[in-house]
This record gives C-alpha cells, sequence and structure tokens, in this order.
C-alpha cells in the first residue's frame, strides 16, 4: 500500500501519524483520498472530523482509502453515512516468474510521449501519471499507420515496479498487444534491477484478474474507497 501511494502521490500531502492526506488537482482517487491505514494518532471519531475538515477547506468531500487488510475503519464509517465503492485487487509476483514472451513491435519511453494521451484516456490520470516523481517507463505499440494501439507503464521504486495504465484500442484488442506491452516494460525493468512486480486492477474486470494470474501475479490484498453519501456531508 506504501508503494503505490509512493508511486502516485497526491500535490498536497499530510500525515496524521500514520493516516496520509492527499489533495490534487484532478479527480482521481489515489491521489484524492486519506490512505487510512495504521494509528492516526487521534480518536477515531476525532480523525475522521479531522479528515472531513481538511478535505472541506480544499472544496472537496473527505475519501477514505482502506485496504482490507487493515479494515477496521470501514465498518465505523458505514455507521456514519460513508459508502464503499467496488474493490480494486491488488497482484504481485517476482519479475523473473511473469511469463510474457517476446517484447517485440513495443517501443520503451522514459515519458508518455506525445499524441498517446487520447489512449490512455482521463486528463486527469494522465496529469497523475505524469508529474510522479519516480522513474518510470512507458511502453508504447503502434501499428503500421504510426497510431498507438496499445500502450502501458512502469513506475521503479528501488527493486520493486508498479504497472499502471494499461490501455490497448479497441480495435486492436484480442491481439495480443497488451502481452507485449507488458512484456516490454518487464524486460526494460529487469535491465533497471527491478526484481518484483505489483498492479491493481478493478475486481469487476475478471478477464484482466485471470490474464495476470495466468502469466504469474497473485492477488495479495485488494482496497476501496469509501466516499460520503450526501446525507453524511457536513
Amino acid at each position: 500500500m506504501r508503494l503505490a501511494d509512493r508511486s502516485m502521490p497526491g500535490m498536497e500531502r499530510v500525515n496524521f501519524r500514520d493516516w496520509i492526506l492527499r489533495s490534487a488537482l484532478g479527480c482521481t482517487g489515489r491521489a484524492n483520498s486519506t490512505l487510512a491505514n495504521g494509528d492516526p494518532g487521534l480518536g477515531i471519531e476525532e480523525a475522521i472530523r479531522a479528515v472531513e475538515s481538511w478535505y472541506r477547506e480544499r472544496g472537496r468531500g473527505a475519501i477514505f482509502q482502506i485496504f482490507e487488510s487493515a479494515d477496521d475503519l470501514g465498518p465505523v464509517l458505514s455507521a456514519q453515512g460513508y459508502a464503499a465503492s467496488e474493490p480494486t485487487v491488488v497482484m504481485c509476483a517476482p519479475l523473473e516468474s511473469v511469463r510474457t514472451g517476446e517484447a517485440k513491435r513495443a517501443v520503451v519511453h522514459c515519458d508518455i510521449p506525445p499524441g498517446l494521451h487520447s489512449l490512455v484516456g482521463e486528463p486527469d490520470r494522465v496529469t497523475e501519471i505524469t508529474t510522479t516523481t519516480l522513474d518510470k517507463l512507458v511502453a508504447v505499440v503502434s501499428g503500421d499507420d504510426g497510431c498507438a494501439l496499445g500502450c502501458g507503464m512502469a513506475v521503479i521504486d528501488g527493486t520493486a515496479a508498479g504497472i499502471f495504465a494499461m490501455r490497448t484500442a479497441t480495435d486492436a484488442q484480442g491481439q495480443g498487444v497488451g502481452t507485449i506491452v507488458l512484456a516490454a516494460l518487464v524486460t526494460t525493468a529487469h535491465e533497471q534491477g527491478v526484481r518484483d512486480l505489483w498492479l491493481q486492477v478493478e475486481h469487476s474486470n475478471i478477464r484482466a484478474r485471470e490474464w495476470y494470474e495466468r502469466i504469474g501475479f497473485l492477488e495479495v490484498d485488494a482496497y476501496r474507497y469509501w466516499h460520503p453519501s450526501v446525507s453524511s456531508l457536513r
């Protein structure tokens, strides 16, 4: 969970002992939520009020990111009118055990190249990706006409790398583009000393989860975002 936080931190961050409050200009959950893991240094009720006040000052409702492996806060938030999102699954694998095949046709960049934003989509997501302070790799597979068919990114943190923004153009799906993209990221990350990989995928995306399992990833945790309902906003 700390790896994910460091990979895509919010532009503004405040620590409540173990909790991390994050805010950014965009609307992505990771950069605009509180990573509520561990001891906030206050009583739970007081900590929730403090978090709500902090986000209210920034014109936002409080959002809590809570991992299932450390979810003692969920019932408290539920009782106060918060609702949980669909879970996102965290998967990990030793790099050498990931079976991706050859990285043919993929070009790896150190930043998002021009013209790729339309494939990644979600302008806030692009902003979040490009503002990370860690080293990143962007793999792109292009068609004969030069248009991007697929892309993906790895953010390197020491000997670990997180895989993000795996995208395939609609008319290129089912052609193995994602496999080529991931192979390029894995190969280049290995050359830079990475030994472990992790990624996040929506629980409902069964096809993607099964694919990641087939190539060597295992589910190790999951998290949800807890959002305030209209009645719970103060």
